[in-house]
């Protein structure tokens, strides 16, 4: 669960949110919606600890933590969508990333496959055997087409 209390995020004389209080409750779906400007992203900001407000609390479930993909509408131009959506697991996709850098090592060492098994075990820990499906489930649910993916 997330929760904020009365939230405030003034910059400078102009408040962007004021005495915000919402809870988002584990199992639910949430959409921020609102017109260019209005504040979305840096809502997200302030939920993710990234902002901090001028007034008011932000607090999360101990053990639970937040992703989202930063906004940048060209950042992710050139790559898979499937793993732009990945990424929004920042440490899963390192891992996946420094899995397949050693995979494809030619000079495989026994390092090399310490490193991997320890990689291999945080790796199923986190799920990420189902992180692939569980992108295209995701994407599929926001009306993407899969050919797309």
């Amino acid at each position: 669960m997330i929760q904020t209390n009365g939230v405030t995020l003034r910059l400078g004389k102009k408040a962007l949110f004021e005495d915000v209080s919402i809870k988002f409750t584990e199992g639910n779906c949430y959409g921020i919606i609102g017109a260019n400007g209005a504040g979305k992203s840096t809502f997200l900001k302030i939920l993710s600890g990234q902002l901090d407000t001028t007034n008011g609390t932000v607090t999360m479930t101990p053990g639970q933590r937040l992703s989202f993909l930063e906004q940048d509408h060209n950042k992710y131009d050139s790559q898979v969508v499937l793993d732009t959506v990945i990424q929004g697991n920042s440490r899963l996709y390192e891992i996946m990333q420094e899995k397949d850098a050693l995979y494809a090592k030619e000079d495989f060492s026994d390092e090399d496959g310490i490193r991997a098994s320890e990689l291999e075990t945080e790796f199923a820990e986190m799920n990420g055997w189902e992180a692939e499906s569980d992108a295209e489930s995701l994407l599929n649910g926001l009306g993407i087409e899969t050919e797309l993916h």
